[in-house]
């Protein structure tokens, strides 16, 4: 039995309704996509045995496992994964990754028209809808064969095809009502594991699925628990009292493991998916001067942000694709802490000197942590700058709201991957793209090249684009990107199959992409 903390009851568990990570760990545990990640982050067949692309890189054909079922026996078709693609696409599903395939499956923006265009969900049902599923490029050839045609060549589709988005909810569950997943004995999927009990807030029970068919078995675990600690401190003193078997170090803990001739010897240093920065927006005084930006590049002490702020937790970046992802430039790294440089960035900018700059404010999501980290931030510029930068704290849901819609003049973000693959970070910092828009940035070249590395089929001149197009985001600086996640989990000794070689920064939980070989014998 292995015992992890997901540290939270998961809001909505349906796969396409779904975005947070709690709510992956639920989805991918008792449900698998046509596709699945292998050790080393690369696209591999799951519910599809194998598949084909055509020669232009349209069209996709996916061959569904010969004698799949779900985990109580019923038969897994093509037509499950149809249903589940269509409804990702239908404008009534209104998940929040709706927007993901957007421009990339034909006819899926004319159908998601809400998510894709803007439109309001009063135009969108005016439009015929019956039509637009006809239109659409997911199509069930036969019980075994499922077809995806897409509007241009995406290398990175693979990887899409692996996300909890298209796995295959069946028509049968949905129709229970909205909250269909809500009771453990209605979450029928076709993953590696059943979710057996769910005591909801408390703890959630999984045993191995005996039908299961893809590569992440045969599974060795007869159990795993997921127990719901949203404080940390509980959570660390679970696992100190042998309760939890893997647990994330949280920032307060770390010296304490550190110190620890035990603790210290049980920890696993793992590598994040996530990239935090400070956004401004473009299009205000004073950061529409690409110079003023670049001055505040340089007046951040990102190795005591670290530090001070994350108690070494994380690793300073300079660069958006963390380590451990293709397309990761380690050299990429002009905006070293100057705050000489800093200043003299400013002077030459068409403000003339940090004297002539407007009011500087710093608008963050209220909590007592962002206010510590905030006040921090302000230290720096103060004493960096000689700048007196106003914090401007407001209410958590407005300030989700205000970063997507009217982006303040600085404020802090981050992203991390859904997928192993640059188009998932570069793409988003063309013009309109989702991260462009929350700072109001917009650079020609980088669209260009962008534009290009999508569709382009030869994986060494696709990457140099994707590293042309970062090289021109990172001078350009829309963003002050800061640091990337990742620090040491703990794993008892007993855990097999979890480890540094075992690994990879996209794990739903540490060591899910090599389940076969994850096991506790204690």
């Amino acid at each position: 039995m292995l015992r992890i903390n997901t540290g939270s009851e998961p809001d909505n568990v349906d796969p396409q309704q779904s975005s947070f990570v709690s709510e992956i760990q639920f989805i991918m545990m008792a449900y698998q996509g046509l596709m699945t990640f292998d050790g080393d982050m690369n696209p591999i067949p799951a519910a599809a045995e194998s598949y084909e692309v055509s020669e232009d890189g349209t069209v996709y054909t996916f061959k569904i496992r010969e004698g799949s079922t779900y985990s109580d026996g019923t038969p897994l078709t093509a037509q499950n994964f149809e249903y589940a693609w269509m409804r990702l696409a239908d404008p009534e599903t209104a998940g929040q990754y709706q927007s993901l395939p957007c421009g990339i499956i034909k006819g899926y923006s004319e159908f998601s028209a809400a998510a894709c265009q803007g439109l309001t969900m009063t135009e969108t049902m005016a439009l015929d809808l019956e039509q637009l599923r006809a239109d659409y490029g997911v199509k069930a050839i036969d019980e075994s064969t499922l077809q995806i045609e897409l509007t241009a060549p995406a290398p990175y589709f693979l990887s899409m095809a692996a996300l909890w988005i298209g796995v295959p909810v069946r028509e049968q569950d949905v129709a229970l009502g909205p909250d269909w997943w809500y009771d453990a004995e209605n979450y029928i999927g076709n993953g590696p594991f059943v979710l057996t009990e769910w005591d909801h807030g408390n703890r959630a029970v999984w045993e191995p699925n005996p039908n299961y068919n893809g590569p992440l078995g045969p599974v060795k675990l007869q159990r795993v628990e997921y127990y719901m600690i949203s404080e940390s401190q509980v959570a660390f003193q679970a696992y100190e009292n042998g309760e939890l078997d893997i647990l994330t170090v949280a920032s307060e803990d770390l010296a304490t493991v550190e110190s620890d001739p035990v603790l210290s010897e049980q920890t696993v240093n793992t590598v994040g998916s996530c990239t935090f920065y400070f956004g401004f927006n473009n299009t205000v005084a004073p950061f529409d001067d690409i110079k003023v930006r670049q001055g505040f590049a340089q007046a951040f002490d990102r190795e005591a942000y670290v530090r001070d702020i994350f108690s070494g937790l994380g690793s300073p970046t300079q660069s958006f694709i963390p380590p451990g992802f293709p397309g990761y430039q380690e050299d990429l790294q002009p905006w070293p802490f100057d705050p000489e440089a800093a200043r003299q960035s400013i002077a030459d900018s068409s403000y003339g000197g940090i004297e002539n700059l407007p009011e500087i404010k710093l608008t963050y999501s209220a909590s007592a942590r962002n206010n510590a980290r905030f006040e921090w931030v302000a230290g720096q510029i103060k004493e960096n700058l000689g700048i007196d930068a106003v914090l401007d704290p407001i209410d958590p849901t407005a300030f989700a709201a205000t970063t997507k819609d009217n982006p303040p003049q600085m404020f802090s973000l981050g992203w991390c991957a859904d997928y192993p693959d640059p188009q998932n970070w570069i793409s988003l910092f063309q013009t309109n793209g989702l991260l462009s828009t929350r700072v109001g940035y917009s650079n020609p070249e980088l669209d260009a090249l962008v534009i290009q590395a999508d569709v382009e089929q030869d994986p060494a001149v696709r990457a140099d684009l994707y590293a042309q197009a970062q090289e021109i985001l990172v001078q350009d600086a829309p963003a002050v990107f800061t640091y990337n996640d990742g620090g040491p989990v703990l794993v008892k000794p007993y855990v097999q199959g979890v480890g540094e070689d075992t690994t990879t920064p996209i794990d739903y939980w540490l060591g899910f992409f090599n389940l076969p070989n994850v096991d506790v014998q204690p």
